[in-house]
């Protein structure tokens, strides 16, 4: 069913699978953005099973399914004129999110989804907007941004780039659940620059309010 619904969110939408992006040689001219953020969502659901799933916590199945439960954060993310910048949890942060939350491990990223889903559609999407930045901010822009206060698309909401680190540098990004780990960027630029701006890898799941 999920997969299906993929399929047919991608063919309305005009979009289609695209490779990550691969580093251009020294000294040569990295080729122009060509696809949009909603691509780069999409650009290995060939590798999941049926059900738009599959058994690596590292990606970004469910973040990307829970966006997809939305049509207008799908037509944002498609619109190669928006100016966006969106931190993307891993499939493992939100399974750690669901151990904290009911203190007990899922083994599967289908179980996790319906577990996140299970919390209501407000507030799942109220967690993706509070992951998305209506401005375009690249992995070197945030390294140079240490204590920087950015907007979110939840209103009222925002997140601070703390960039920590001497000899490599590393970017975590503050939420509003103050006793809880903050999320570290782990996977810069995301499919390279896109059309309509960044996606960055995250650990955790930003919080926007202060869970107990």
């Amino acid at each position: 069913m999920r997969k299906r619904f993929i399929v047919g969110v991608a063919a309305a939408l005009g979009l289609v699978a695209v490779a990550p992006a691969t580093v251009s040689a020294r000294g040569s001219t990295p080729p122009p953005p060509s696809a949009t953020l909603a691509e780069v969502l999409l650009s290995d659901s060939a590798k999941d099973g049926p059900d738009g799933f599959d058994r690596r916590w590292w990606d970004y199945d469910i973040v990307t399914q829970a966006v997809l439960l939305f049509p207008d954060l799908v037509e944002a993310a498609s619109d190669p004129d928006a100016s966006l910048t969106v931190f993307l949890p891993n499939d493992q942060a939100f399974r750690r999110l669901v151990k904290e939350i009911t203190g007990q491990w899922v083994w599967s990223e289908a179980d996790v989804f319906d577990a996140v889903a299970s919390l209501g559609t407000d507030t799942v999407k109220n967690v993706l907007l509070y992951h998305i930045v209506p401005s375009k901010i690249s992995y070197r822009d945030a390294l140079g941004a240490d204590g920087a206060v950015l907007g979110t698309l939840l209103p009222d909401a925002s997140i601070t780039v703390d960039v920590s680190g001497w000899k490599w540098k590393y970017v975590s990004l503050g939420d509003l659940d103050t006793d809880d780990r903050d999320p570290v960027v782990v996977r810069p630029n995301v499919g390279g620059e896109a059309l309509n701006g960044y996606a960055h890898g995250i650990n955790r799941v930003l919080r926007p309010i202060d869970l107990p």
